[in-house]
C-alpha cells in the first residue's frame, strides 16, 4: 500500500479542476462526446473573420473558419477544424499529417495543383503566453515541468510552392497541423507570389498560427468530462504526485464539460462564431 504524502499547491489545484476522478472504467450510456461546441472571435489582433463553413452532413470534416489580416490583403488565412479523437499528441500530428499529404496528392491529381513542391517540413510549437511558476525547492520544479510539458502544443509545419490551377499562378502556401481539445486544427496560409515576397509570407503565416490557434477553441460535451487517473500502487509519492499532475493537465487540456452551462460558452453575436456538431452514441469512437 502507498503512504500518504502531501501534494505541492498546483498538484492540489489541478486535481481539483476535474469533474470526476476514477479509480476505473464505468460503464455508461453516455457518448464520450456528444456535442462540441466550435468557438471562433470575429477579431484576434489584426485578425477578421471573413466567413464560416460547415456541412451538417459532413460532421467528420468539421468547420472552416477564413480571416484576413488587416493591412494585406494579399494573403488569406483558412484554419478547419476537424475531428480525432483521443490520442497522444505526437501520434495524432503523425496521423494528420499522413492524411494532409493524401489530400495535396488528391488535389495535384484532379488537376487544381501543378508543380507542388515541399520546401520545408518541420516540428512547430504554440509559444505560450503564460509565465511558469516559480518552484519553491526541487520537486516543486519537477511538477511544474510536468504541467509546462503536458500544456505544450507542438503540431507540424509544411512549406509549399505551387502552380493554381486553372491560371497556372504561382503560389506560396503553408501548412500548420495541431492537435488539441479532441480536434484538429490546421491552418492553411496562401499568396500569390508575384504579390508577395518569400520571407513576408513566411512571418504572416508563422503569426497567423501563433495568434489564430490558440484563440479558437473547442469545448466537449459529453462522458469525456468524467476523468480516469491511472496512479501505480509501487510508484514512490513524488513520482505519484509527478504523474497526477501530468495526467491532470492532459485531461483538462480536452476541454470536457458535463454541460453546455459548465463549458461556459461565449455567447453568439458579433464578437464570436459557433459552430456546433452533435454526435450519436456509436460516432466518436476514439476514447
Amino acid at each position: 500500500m502507498s503512504r500518504p504524502y502531501p501534494l505541492p499547491l498546483c498538484a492540489l489545484l489541478l486535481a481539483a479542476s476535474l469533474p470526476a476522478l476514477a479509480a476505473k472504467e464505468k460503464p455508461t450510456d453516455r457518448p464520450y462526446v456528444e456535442t462540441s461546441y466550435l468557438t471562433a472571435p470575429r477579431l484576434v489582433g489584426d485578425f477578421e473573420l471573413e466567413g464560416t463553413s460547415y456541412d451538417p452532413d459532413q460532421k467528420y470534416a468539421g468547420a472552416g473558419f477564413r480571416y484576413a489580416l488587416k493591412d494585406h490583403q494579399e494573403i488569406r488565412f483558412d484554419v478547419y477544424v476537424y475531428p480525432a479523437g483521443r490520442m497522444q499528441q505526437t501520434t495524432a500530428v503523425e496521423a494528420g499529417m499522413k492524411a494532409f499529404r493524401d489530400d495535396l496528392k488528391r488535389a495535384v491529381t484532379h488537376g487544381s495543383y501543378t508543380q507542388l513542391r515541399e520546401l520545408q517540413d518541420s516540428s512547430y510549437p504554440l509559444q505560450s503566453t503564460e509565465p511558469a511558476a516559480k518552484p519553491a525547492n526541487d520537486f516543486d520544479a519537477e511538477v511544474i515541468r510536468a504541467k509546462v510539458e503536458a500544456e505544450q502544443i507542438t503540431g507540424r509545419k509544411l512549406q509549399l510552392s505551387m502552380n493554381l490551377q486553372p491560371r497556372d499562378w504561382p503560389m506560396y502556401s503553408s501548412g500548420y497541423l495541431f492537435y488539441k481539445q479532441l480536434y484538429y486544427f490546421k491552418l492553411r496560409a496562401s499568396a500569390a507570389q508575384e504579390r508577395i515576397t518569400q520571407a513576408t509570407f513566411n512571418a504572416l503565416a508563422d503569426r497567423a498560427a501563433q495568434t489564430l490557434i490558440p484563440a479558437l477553441q473547442v469545448a466537449n460535451i459529453g462522458d469525456c468530462a468524467n476523468a480516469t487517473i491511472y496512479l501505480s500502487p509501487d510508484a514512490k509519492p513524488e513520482a505519484g504526485a509527478i504523474e497526477l499532475v501530468r495526467q491532470t493537465t492532459l485531461h483538462t487540456g480536452y476541454n470536457c464539460h458535463s454541460s453546455a452551462d459548465q463549458a461556459g460558452l461565449p455567447r453568439p453575436g458579433q464578437d464570436t462564431e459557433i459552430v456546433e456538431i452533435g454526435y450519436n452514441a456509436d460516432e466518436w469512437k476514439s476514447q
